[in-house]
């Protein structure tokens, strides 16, 4: 059994398709800017979400795959051409319309496209907030009001859309762990220091 290590996890080994999409992956964040590998990290963790819930290997592609296009200079047909036409149809479905510059309207547009798309690409979106929520449990304040219910809205879409989807019951769980989370700290905040 190989060993797990961060810049090739287990889960690629053996396959090329996988191999080639995490050094796609890769390269596209280093040239990127310096949160290159805080981006490869998390499509990593995508990837092995999908991978370990049993997706086909060109949907866990797609999942490392997931941030290029919106993260990176990286265009669509260069997935295509590398990757084949699958793959490339859920890297768009997964990149949002930059054209809708209001973060509310743009972020419900791309959880009505991805809910409208495809059992896979929404398995995708729902293993991307799922890997987000290690970071968002540590800190719960890092996240805004308008993301919360960006989270909030996608888990509902999604639920509705595709109730026997995988990751939603773990998303669910850890979106009211970070609301009680929140709630726990306002309450601190809000009480009166004690007199020594």
């Amino acid at each position: 059994m190989a060993l797990d290590n961060p810049q090739h996890p287990a889960f690629v080994q053996g396959s090329d398709l996988l191999e080639g999409a995490l050094r796609f992956t890769g390269e596209a964040y280093r040239r990127g800017d310096s949160r290159g590998e805080a981006k490869l990290r998390h499509s990593t963790e995508v990837a092995r979400l999908l991978h370990e819930a049993g997706f086909d290997e060109e949907v866990v592609a797609a999942g490392l795959l997931h941030d290029v296009v919106e993260a990176t200079a990286t265009e669509l047909p260069e997935i295509a051409e590398r990757f084949g036409a699958r793959i490339a149809g859920l890297v768009e479905a997964m990149t949002e319309d930059d054209g809708i510059e209001s973060y509310e309207p743009r972020k419900a547009e791309h959880r009505a496209r991805i809910a409208a798309h495809s059992w896979p690409a929404a398995a995708i979106y729902a293993a991307d907030k799922l890997a987000k929520m290690p970071g968002l449990r540590a800190d719960p304040d890092s996240a805004s009001e308008k993301q919360l219910a960006h989270y909030l809205g996608t888990l509902e879409t999604l639920s509705s859309r595709h109730p026997d989807l995988p990751f939603l019951g773990d998303l669910e769980r850890e979106l009211a762990g970070v609301a009680v989370q929140r709630r726990d700290r306002t309450a601190d905040h809000a009480r009166p220091a004690r007199a020594q």
